[in-house]
């Protein structure tokens, strides 16, 4: 008796090993697909692999801190460029596609920034759950790390 509690034991340890190790895998195989935590944490970007005909990595605006304007209305593209683009809300908004990638953990593309309605051209690097867009104009760069979300 004593003999088979101690079996059942080990293989319940043995058990929960295997499924810690398999959750630990998972998270760190992640890669860099799921949604992500803008750098001041004012919004997340789901990135997914763009649906066909498009290649590469797509992002999408999922949820902002402050959905809705001073009047209630949802917070729309109104910094654009392109004024017949300045009525699209933010949330749902593709800020990028075609991310290619260019070794491990390393894609380059752009992004679209609506607080100014621009697009800068990036280099991205993962690293863990942290992941650094980093873009220059001439000599000037500047980088943003979004954070992997874990639903908190």
């Amino acid at each position: 008796m004593r003999d088979m509690l101690a079996s059942r034991t080990a293989l319940s340890m043995v058990g929960l090993l295997m499924l810690l190790g398999a959750t630990a895998g998972f998270a760190q195989g992640q890669g860099i697909l799921g949604l992500w935590t803008t750098d001041k944490g004012k919004g997340r970007v789901e990135i997914v692999k763009c649906a066909a005909p498009k290649q590469g990595l797509c992002g999408t605006i999922v949820w902002i801190s402050e959905p809705n304007d001073k009047d209630g209305k949802p917070q729309t593209d109104k910094g654009n460029k392109n004024a017949a683009l300045r009525n699209r809300p933010i949330v749902g908004l593709q800020i990028f596609e075609g991310w290619k990638e260019v070794g491990a953990n390393k894609w380059t593309g752009s992004v679209y920034d609506p607080e100014d309605g621009t697009s800068y051209d990036i280099d991205i690097t993962l690293a863990g759950n942290d992941l650094t867009l980093k873009g220059c104009i001439a000599f000037l760069c500047d980088s943003d790390t979004w954070t992997r979300y874990r639903g908190q």
